[in-house]
């Protein structure tokens, strides 16, 4: 069967009766097997094309978390469900309330800081992955560390452009309302 008559068969009346059936249970399978055979930069695209879909089609776009069992619950943003695991009960292969957390605010720095570079004409590619040191004894994160890797090209100052990415992180609002030390480290490649 070829990819065309694939995609023909989609919008027949066949398809649409049948891929409600089909789609919950060949989904995950399908992801499951074949999603690591996706080139990386492809898969990215196409992970984030299913996040905007699921997004886009669901009618409350809320935000809020339902407990389920101990230290799991079903965390809903805007239509997209994460079954989330944290506390001393969190596990590498379970996205936990942390997790958020951190991704929220490594996306918050990553805008503060692209935009700031791009008011000034720098274009540079920006990621910033983040770390926390948490103390379940006293309930609360102690530190939050922010890499904030920056590969540019061309003459720049060194110095004066990890000052200008720096004062560019403060315009995060997520970093600014945190209440406990935040180190933030600016690492320079060249592209």
């Amino acid at each position: 069967m070829n990819p065309e008559m694939i995609m023909e068969m989609m919008d027949s009346d066949i398809a649409k009766e049948m891929a409600p059936k089909m789609m919950p249970k060949m989904m995950p399978l399908a992801l499951e097997k074949f999603l690591q055979y996706i080139p990386e930069k492809e898969r990215k695209e196409f992970i984030a094309k299913l996040v905007d879909i699921i997004v886009s089609k669901d009618e409350k776009k809320e935000i809020y978390a339902e407990y389920l069992d101990m230290f799991e619950t079903l965390v809903d943003v805007k239509g997209l469900k994460i079954h989330s695991r944290g506390g001393k009960g969190s596990t590498k292969e379970k996205i936990s309330p942390m997790d958020l957390f951190l991704g929220g605010l490594c996306g918050c720095i990553c805008i503060a800081v692209g935009n700031t570079l791009k008011d000034n004409a720098i274009e540079a590619e920006i990621k910033v992955d983040g770390k926390v040191e948490k103390s379940f004894e006293e309930g609360k994160i102690k530190k939050v560390i922010l890499n904030i890797f920056v590969e540019v090209s061309g003459d720049y100052e060194e110095d004066k452009l990890k000052e200008m990415i720096l004062e560019g992180s403060k315009k995060c609002l997520i970093s600014n309302t945190l209440n406990c030390e935040i180190e933030k480290n600016v690492i320079i490649q060249e592209k």
